[in-house]
């Protein structure tokens, strides 16, 4: 009797909240797959934009990318790589700052997103691979210097960016916009209410789509593009404030940081109009600028010194006498 009293009583207890968890976590995981289902509008080629060119990148895992390039006047080139459901079109703005100041520019969508193919996008995880590919369709480039090619990335872009200069010591230099510090707290952060419940229903659809949440970190990537330039930009009134804290205090010793007041997730030309490309410039002005030959100091030829003439000795005077 006491045996059943007391199952009863834990079934009463317990069996509430075990159907509000699953509950909470099947919202939070319906509200989480929604980040994977958005429009792909195809780009248009702006009117003065007349000397780029339709370019199709392919990445290693076989995935086709449609983009757009413009060639360098400066030896050297910028890929941009945009955020979660945008295009090429998205990361204009920055385009048009760095062409007008000479540098070559790849605008291309990334998988699963615009004109190019792939199924899903993994937030970072894969795009990696279409980093890789724009870097090296850029530094294929008859016009470009391999060595002074910077990348810069949005938001998942800028994931994948950090990711892949990390790892490859030939990317110049690296802007990151609105940055997240790992793909986990991406994915989890504004489903933190309840706690483990909701964040874990939040990464069912990326653990269902196979994405390597632990692999894309930029909180520890950053540490690997040191000493090569790095710019952080974000906005005051992004979410995450505390997570982009932290990553503005790690980075503080050895990258230029700006958070933009009043700036939400993106959009940072529309609120800071003259100071956001004024900065941005100078920021790959400096960090791509070309970098002057070594001048080998000419060594003098060495002047080989004569013994000096000994003095003849009192004995030998007198000789030459006789």
């Amino acid at each position: 009797m006491k045996r059943i009293r007391w199952g009863r009583v834990l079934g009463v207890l317990v069996l509430p909240w075990l159907l509000l968890a699953l509950a909470l976590g099947g919202r939070a995981a319906w509200r989480s797959e929604q980040y994977f289902h958005y429009p792909k509008p195809a780009a248009v080629l702006p009117a003065d934009f007349g000397s780029a060119r339709e370019v199709t990148l392919r990445t290693d895992d076989g995935v086709e990318l449609r983009g757009w390039y413009v060639p360098s006047r400066n030896k050297a080139a910028w890929v941009l790589a945009h955020g979660l459901s945008q295009t090429r079109m998205d990361l204009l703005p920055e385009a048009r700052v760095l062409r007008d100041a000479g540098y070559g520019v790849l605008l291309f969508d990334l998988r699963a997103h615009g004109q190019s193919g792939g199924e899903t996008s993994t937030w970072g995880d894969k795009e990696r691979q279409d980093v890789r590919a724009a870097l090296a369709y850029v530094r294929a480039q008859p016009e470009v210097d391999p060595a002074r090619v910077g990348a810069l990335g949005f938001s998942i872009g800028s994931a994948a960016v950090a990711e892949v200069a990390a790892k490859d010591p030939r990317v110049a230099a690296v802007v990151l916009l609105s940055p997240f510090n790992t793909l986990w707290l991406a994915a989890a952060y504004d489903f933190r209410r309840f706690g483990v419940v909701t964040q874990t229903g939040a990464l069912v659809p990326f653990w269902r789509r196979g994405i390597a949440l632990d692999e894309v970190r930029t909180l520890d990537a950053v540490d690997h593009i040191k000493p090569r330039p790095l710019f952080i930009v974000a906005g005051t009134e992004e979410s995450g404030q505390p997570l982009l804290d932290e990553l503005f205090a790690h980075v503080a010793p050895y990258a230029q940081t700006w958070r933009i007041p009043g700036a939400s997730h993106g959009n940072f030309a529309a609120t800071a109009p003259t100071e956001y490309p004024r900065r941005l410039r100078e920021f790959a002005d400096s960090a791509l600028k070309p970098v002057a030959p070594a001048v080998e100091t000419p060594v003098a030829p060495a002047v080989e010194k004569k013994a000096p003439a000994k003095k003849p000795s009192r004995r030998t005077k007198k000789a030459g006498t006789r």
